[in-house]
């Protein structure tokens, strides 16, 4: 792609979702009692070394870095499949220990539920950046919600016995963040998988510096009361074509999930400049995908699931296309 013809297209590009950029705005300290960490899925063995766990109940559908992290533990998996409620379908022992995922941001109710019947729940909150922390460990992703190279937070009743580094090496993956100014989602994509890459193979280490920083120059209260606002728009008009029923209570979501079986959607929305994620279908994890061919609903979730973008960059103009499209699609 030519620089110079990139820089001239500026400002956000007419485009609707891919990653999120760099933002500084008020300062603020988010998560004043959780540890700050280099990634959340580092929180995820954070709390497996902490506990000592030697077995671990995980979904089906879930992002298999997660299943990635735990094996590298060593700790062994046991799946389980969810329903359309997205609760799981099967019982635990009490003893168990259990990995419940926050989906799409939607499910506190869920895990009210899941904490009061279970005692060794983890929650994965990393599409739930404000959900408050409860079972024995939550894991959280920021930069799933803001414009940041790494960093993840952690809560945790227990410490690992165990000491660890600062990471100092964010500054090498933040060019992704800066070619989006420059150049939009599509001109800093391919610094971004190596990003994302570079961050499966790093240790449990402490929160940068840099990150750090930029974390504390985020506008928190605004984010969420824009991305409840766009929200609660997409509900309102899209419900009626939802098969997935929705009610929050004190969620704040990552997208707004549009469970509709359709196969051109998806082509249409990129054709018009709207990225939205796959979540959780395997992709270059070829090892998991057998893992998924008994997983009717899982499959099914995974392949009608749109996650539509509602985050802090956008406005009702912006639902408002993305509405339109989806209805002359279907």
């Amino acid at each position: 792609m030519n620089s110079s013809k990139v820089c001239k297209t500026n400002r956000l590009h007419n485009e609707i979702g891919g990653y999120i950029e760099l933002e500084f705005n008020s300062q603020s300290k988010p998560f004043h009692n959780a540890i700050a960490i280099n990634c959340a899925r580092n929180g995820l063995k954070y709390i497996i070394k902490a506990f000592d766990i030697k077995k671990i109940n995980v979904p089906y559908y879930t992002c298999p870095v997660v299943w990635e992290a735990i094996e590298e533990t060593g700790c062994e998996i046991q799946y389980y499949k969810i329903n359309k409620d997205l609760m799981p379908e099967c019982e635990f022992d009490n003893e168990n220990y259990i990995l419940y995922t926050n989906y799409f941001g939607i499910c506190s109710n869920n895990i009210k539920k899941l904490s009061k019947k279970y005692k060794n729940l983890i929650v994965d909150n990393a599409q739930a950046f404000y959900m408050k922390p409860m079972g024995i460990g939550s894991i959280y992703s920021p930069r799933k919600f803001f414009g940041a190279p790494d960093g993840g937070y952690v809560y945790c009743k227990k410490i690992p016995n165990e000491t660890y580094e600062k990471d100092c090496s964010s500054h090498t993956r933040i060019s992704h963040l800066v070619k989006r100014i420059e150049g939009g989602a599509n001109f800093g994509y391919d610094d971004f998988n190596k990003n994302e890459d570079s961050l499966r193979k790093t240790e449990i280490k402490y929160m940068s510096d840099l990150t750090a920083y930029i974390l504390s120059h985020i506008n928190y209260k605004e984010a969420k009361e824009k991305r409840l606002r766009n929200f609660n728009y997409l509900h309102k008009i899209l419900k009626k074509y939802n098969k997935l029923k929705i009610a929050l209570t004190d969620d704040i979501p990552m997208y707004y999930p549009l469970y509709i079986e359709n196969n051109k959607l998806r082509e249409e929305l990129v054709r018009n400049n709207i990225y939205i994620p796959k979540c959780w279908r395997g992709g270059e994890y070829k090892q998991y995908n057998s893992i998924l061919q008994n997983c009717l609903l899982e499959q099914d979730l995974s392949n009608y699931i749109f996650p539509l973008i509602i985050d802090q960059r956008y406005n009702i103009s912006d639902m408002q296309k993305i509405i339109k499209i989806i209805k002359d699609v279907i």
